[in-house]
């Protein structure tokens, strides 16, 4: 993947990502069952699940509003819980990734990790790069 770009609907959590479309087991449809915030089932910027040697080359992905509002939520960086969800997968490259209005830029296997505080970049949340090595 190279230079994708992502922007939350604005007008979440109002309704949240699981309205109007029930969740598809088929095609790995995330339930957010572990969502305990309100700004938790929105929508991913990037999914990675069930996969191997993943290279992504530049994202900026992001979460400007709440309810059609940036009042409370882009100033303190809560727009949404998370916005890249890894699961199942190895092998993953993720450079010059870019978030705003993330809580935490990646969620791996359901725990949150690179909190927005210790990657902010100026307006955007940035790092250079994760790496999810290959299983031994």
């Amino acid at each position: 993947m190279g230079a994708i770009q992502q922007e939350t609907a604005y007008f979440q959590s109002n309704p949240n990502a699981l309205i109007p479309f029930t969740p598809n087991p088929t095609y790995t449809d995330p339930t957010f069952a572990n969502c305990v915030n309100n700004n938790c089932a929105k929508t991913w910027g990037l999914r990675i699940i069930n996969c191997t040697s993943i290279f992504q080359y530049g994202a900026g992905l992001y979460s400007f509003f709440e309810n059609w509002s940036t009042t409370n939520c882009l100033a303190a960086e809560n727009c949404q819980q998370h916005m890249v969800d890894i699961q199942n997968s190895s092998d993953v490259y993720l450079w010059a990734l870019g978030t705003v209005g993330t809580s935490y830029l990646i969620s791996y296997e359901g725990t949150d990790l690179v909190p927005y505080s210790v990657n902010k970049a100026n307006f955007a949340d940035s790092i250079v790069l994760f790496e999810l090595a290959a299983a031994a």
